[in-house]
């Protein structure tokens, strides 16, 4: 049986979690969902209100992958940026995707409540400029967004005051919205397993899909021990696609990103360093995101592998950031340190769409999982309980590419690129 891994969230779990058994034998379902992260236990739980019969497999167990070892900050808004949004698609187009952004931050508050979920939910985030120009580009998006869309909870901080909110002395400014959040993934993940089997959704751990067979009136999901006929399925996989052969694997590409988990900080420390409890994500092409812990650790990530190679260097790579950005905590212990697997799509929108009337999917959220995931679920749920809805419709609208150079060569060629960025980012230090 597949174990989380040895992460700071698995290690402050305050329940068992409870184990589901292998898919053996035949089943029937409405709908059968592939993946055990925020997408497909979002996806299971809305179809499930629909008044459909719901089965979820996973391939390991629930919130093994991204979802249970993220680093747990909640925002609206897409990766790629609301403005550039409405200039390539028009105002009707982003105020849609904007409002479904925000619902997307809401519905984490509606489902911490509708299911009693225990998982350090906190509000705040601060979005630190790492230059000047970066500072300005803040300010103007924040104006933006007040002027289009009625967005009033982004406060502008000084150099000082961003300063003296995160207890670092490298940034210039930032904005701090106030529709943020952070919260324990892991948590929340389990909490949303339980909500799945309390509306009578039937989950399958340890079930790796081998192949999936499409016919006229129905979708056949192979496992090595059992299969499932389903009337129509949900692909909820993001960076774990590989070997379903559906034709979606090239839109996204996988990324390996890493967290580092110190020692509970001195109250000295504690009351100098985010003190107000805000989660923080700066303007480098490999940003850095961190927050503090319900038990005052601090939780800081980032760097982004491309190349899936060098995990070492990576980890390294990160505690060096941590030690750029909060030198004051060079000398606390390293407790743990992770890495897990996101999926980014070239323009950094989530790719959430149909490839026909029966297979659903949803992936690519570029950082911007946490609350994504979960509207990306109700959506795919609604649509296949009816007919597609104006939310599907909205993001299959988007024009997603294919990562250039292929199989072989779109992983060098990211490598390139993400290296000149971080070079971009030196000089514009």
């Amino acid at each position: 049986m597949s174990d989380f891994p040895n992460s700071y969230y698995a290690a402050s779990l305050n329940r068992n979690k409870k184990s589901y058994s292998k898919l053996t034998g035949n089943y029937d379902c409405d709908v059968c969902v592939i993946g055990g992260g925020f997408t497909g236990l979002s996806t299971a739980i809305e179809a499930s209100k629909q008044g459909l019969k719901v089965m979820l497999i996973e391939q390991n167990i629930i919130g093994w992958g991204a979802s249970g070892r993220n680093g747990g900050q909640i925002w609206n808004d897409v990766s790629w940026g609301i403005e550039n949004i409405e200039k390539n698609y028009g105002f009707t187009h982003a105020n849609q995707l904007w409002n479904i952004s925000q619902a997307a931050v809401e519905l984490i508050d509606e489902r911490i409540a509708e299911f009693g979920i225990e998982c350090d939910k906190k509000n705040g985030g601060i979005n630190a400029a790492t230059s000047p120009s970066k500072f300005r580009e803040y300010v103007k998006n924040s104006e933006y967004k007040l002027k289009t869309f009625n967005y009033n909870k982004m406060e502008v901080l000084s150099k000082i005051q961003t300063q003296e909110e995160i207890g670092s002395s490298i940034y210039h400014g930032g904005i701090l919205d106030h529709g943020a959040g952070h919260l324990h993934p892991l948590k929340y993940s389990l909490g949303l397993m339980d909500g799945a089997e309390q509306l009578n959704v039937k989950i399958f751990e340890n079930s790796q899909v081998k192949k999936i067979n499409q016919a006229r009136d129905f979708i056949e999901v192979l496992t090595p021990d059992g299969q499932v006929k389903a009337k129509k399925i949900a692909v909820c996989c993001n960076a774990y696609l590989k070997g379903l052969n559906l034709g979606i694997e090239n839109k996204i590409m996988p990324c390996a990103t890493y967290i580092v988990c110190t020692e509970t900080l001195e109250s000295e420390l504690q009351n100098f360093i985010l003190q107000n409890d805000y989660c923080v994500s700066d303007t480098n092409f490999d940003l850095n995101y961190y927050r503090l812990s319900e038990s005052k650790r601090m939780l800081f990530g980032g760097v982004v592998g491309y190349s899936l190679r060098n995990v070492e260097r990576l980890k390294k790579r990160t505690k060096a950031q941590l030690d750029k950005v909060f030198p004051q905590l060079k000398s606390l212990k390293v407790d743990y340190i992770w890495g897990g697997y996101i999926a980014i799509t070239v323009n950094r929108v989530p790719d959430i769409g149909m490839l026909n009337d029966r297979v659903f999917y949803a992936h690519g959220f570029s950082g911007h999982g946490v609350a994504f995931t979960g509207i990306a679920g109700k959506i795919l749920a609604e649509s296949m309980a009816s007919e597609k809805t104006v939310e599907l419709e909205a993001f299959e609208k988007i024009k997603h590419r294919k990562f250039p150079g292929g199989r072989i060569f779109r992983m060098p060629l990211l490598v390139t690129i993400s290296a000149m960025q971080r070079m971009m980012d030196i000089f514009n230090a």
